[in-house]
């Protein structure tokens, strides 16, 4: 068989990410596996040749080989080793070097590939693993690559435990998973560090281990939610420590942290693992099997309290902490609705409670039973209580859910509203908060001037949507653009700030939910009333929504969505609703405008009938249906009907398009 390693490791040397050395990688392995006759994938793989031992698990040779796979782990420690080799030497000038590989396994990836490259005069290598398998399959690679010369010495034994009167310039050990759990590494390079030299080196330098509070995802691989908390290193196992551990002394591994005020988000423990093999040859969190992070779940750390650690050697070596949990929330029921906080306010200390349960969902049967016992339609009371406080429902669920206390969330309600938490607007909340529960109805009061003619309820019963002209003045219109521009940092005028990177977007949807200026429409008697005539009923409730900014689509920008869709559960007989928009510019057909299907109200309890099972009746060939855009004016109100299918559209005119979104429901 021809050599064709030196070629791969000369190129693997050569890499610099782990994209350029996946192929390489792979080829290499393929070869050692052919090498060597060794099954990578067996297809019943238990691992039942592993070895338990007093000090950790060491893998089976199986395992240890299939750990050459992890491309950027080969890639990096290779490099590590052979530049460490490389300085070495050119510190001892014409002098020898001797190296010690403890748990080669049967490639003897981190070392015996690079021989070739190396001087045999120069570099002399001991060789140390507990399986004799491994060793005989690592003497045909030795074989193979001609290396035999450079090896001093090869044995059978345990690491922890195996002595010599020799002394090496580097003691080479990866006999590690991450988090320094289960297997040997800290119990070897403490035992092994006493046959260093002393300008000797381990390899790896470094291997630290750090703890987080976190919320569970990993910001490396673009995770969402509140960063991460540094608490402090746990571990950092170097030459100085294995020193110390070796000499008994775990004072290096142990100690407290303290744990600051946090985001509630923030409820798992997170254990991080970085290793410097040598010098800048690093991996980094998520980079390698070894440096994925461990999560202690569900942990909720009580804040402002110490947690304890140490590192625990024996048959299973890991890290261990102690610390003090928050309070379970499930000592004490859900709280009634009709029971107050301390400003009054109905519902809110069980909607707070229940929003805390449900981040603890799947802790307890405890608190899987108090979920299961709250009715579907509770829901709708949730949605009533914040809208009744000029809260956004998205906004104020993001920080109910964060919010540590009641009165953390209490204080954000008061400042984050519009206006100040009033007596009046606390007794309209109690109000629509009782006649929820009572199961009040108010039908519509018609002593009263009503809006709509019937020319107009006409074409609402025909076609599902209405367009009701000037709901709102040009001086108003004006006040709402004004706004979206200010949230988003642009001028009307000027398109160069209309494409802006980074704003507080989603999709066309401007995340701003309060605002004087919102608040005109949502307390117009005009637009109240026209609601209430659709529903036929007084007791609606006005939404606190949000706005949206659509600007022309260009070579770099198209229109993002969200495109035909429904906002309702497509589960027949769909039942009445509505929902509404208030154009704050003159929006023209081509201008991103509106669009639906009109009629569909009458017909959607039949079609979903006639929907294929386990078909998702949301996923359409749109470019089929009979699409309608509706132009309006500024101050417009386009209401209609939540069965129809409905979405925004490209915008393929010169100006933006700028909406208020509002609703009334019951």
């Amino acid at each position: 068989m021809a050599n064709n390693i030196n070629p791969l490791i000369t190129q693997l040397l050569a890499c610099t990410t782990a994209g350029e050395a996946k192929p390489v990688v792979d080829e290499l392995v393929r070869q050692l596996c052919e090498i060597t006759a060794l099954d990578l994938h067996p297809a019943l793989f238990l691992d039942e040749h592993a070895t338990i031992t007093p000090q950790g698990k060491a893998v089976s040779p199986t395992t240890a080989a299939q750990c050459a796979e992890d491309v950027q782990r080969t890639r990096v420690f290779m490099q590590a080793v052979y530049a460490a080799i490389q300085q070495k030497l050119q510190h001892k000038d014409s002098q020898g070097i001797s190296l010690l590989y403890a748990g080669t396994g049967p490639f003897g990836l981190l070392l015996i590939p690079l021989l070739p490259l190396l001087d045999a005069a120069r570099v002399r290598v001991t060789l140390l693993d507990i399986h004799a398998e491994s060793l005989a399959k690592l003497q045909q690679v030795i074989d193979y690559l001609g290396v035999s010369h450079f090896v001093a010495h090869s044995e059978q034994t345990d690491a922890c435990t195996w002595q010599t009167d020799q002394r090496y310039d580097l003691i080479i050990s990866e006999t590690m998973r991450q988090g320094l759990i289960q297997e040997p590494q800290v119990s070897i390079f403490s035992h092994l560090q006493q046959f260093l030299k002393d300008d000797g080196w381990l390899l790896p330098e470094i291997i630290r281990l750090d703890l987080w509070l976190s919320s569970g995802g990993s910001p490396a691989l673009g995770a969402s939610g509140p960063p991460d908390v540094h608490l402090g290193r746990v571990l950092q196992l170097d030459k100085a420590s294995a020193i110390q551990i070796g000499r008994g002394d775990m004072s290096c591994a142990q100690g407290s942290l303290w744990v600051p005020d946090y985001a509630s988000r923030l409820k798992h423990l997170k254990l991080t693992t970085f290793i410097q093999v040598f010098g800048d040859y690093q991996l980094h969190e998520n980079q390698s099997q070894l440096t994925l992070p461990l999560f202690e779940r569900n942990a909720r750390v009580q804040p402002n309290s110490l947690l304890r650690f140490h590192y625990e050697l024996g048959a299973y070596p890991q890290c261990v902490f102690a610390y003090e949990k928050m309070p379970a929330l499930t000592v004490h029921s859900l709280p009634d609705s009709l029971e107050k906080n301390v400003q009054g306010i109905y519902h809110l200390p069980r909607l707070w409670h229940k929003v805390q349960l449900r981040k603890q969902a799947g802790t307890s049967s405890d608190i899987a039973q108090q979920l299961a016992d709250i009715p579907a339609s509770e829901w709708l009371l949730d949605r009533i209580l914040f809208d009744q406080l000029g809260a956004g429902l998205e906004p104020a669920l993001q920080k109910c859910y964060a919010a540590h206390e009641l009165a953390e969330f209490e204080h954000w309600l008061a400042n984050e509203t519009v206006g100040d938490m009033t007596p009046e607007k606390i007794q309209r909340a109690n109000q629509a908060i009782l006649h929820f529960i009572n199961n009040g109805t108010s039908g519509l009061d018609d002593s009263l001037a009503l809006p709509l003619d019937a020319q107009q309820l006409a074409h609402w019963d025909e076609q599902g949507y209405l367009v009701v002209p000037g709901v709102l003045s040009p001086e108003e219109t004006a006040a709402v653009r004004a706004a979206i521009c200010e949230e988003l940092q642009i001028r009307e005028d000027d398109p160069a700030t209309w494409y802006r990177p980074a704003m507080p977007m989603q999709k066309i949807m401007v995340q701003l939910f309060t605002h004087p200026a919102l608040e005109v429409a949502r307390k117009s008697d005009y637009i109240r009333r026209i609601f209430q005539q659709l529903w036929q009923r007084n007791d609606v409730v006005m939404a606190t929504d949000r706005v949206s900014f659509n600007p022309p689509e260009t070579a770099t920008w198209q229109f993002p969505g969200p495109a035909m869709h429904w906002d309702v559960d497509l589960v027949a007989p769909i039942p009445f609703g509505t929902q509404a928009l208030i154009y704050v510019t003159d929006v023209a057909e081509n201008q991103g405008a509106f669009s639906c299907v009109p009629g569909f109200h009458k017909q959607i309890d039949e079609w979903l009938a006639q929907q294929p099972r386990g078909v998702d009746p949301q996923q359409q060939d749109w470019s089929q249906w009979s699409i309608k855009p509706i132009a309006a004016k500024a101050g417009d109100l386009i209401v209609w009907h939540h069965a129809l299918p409905h979405g925004s559209s490209p915008n393929r005119a010169q100006l933006p398009r700028m909406v208020q979104y509002l609703n009334m429901y019951r």
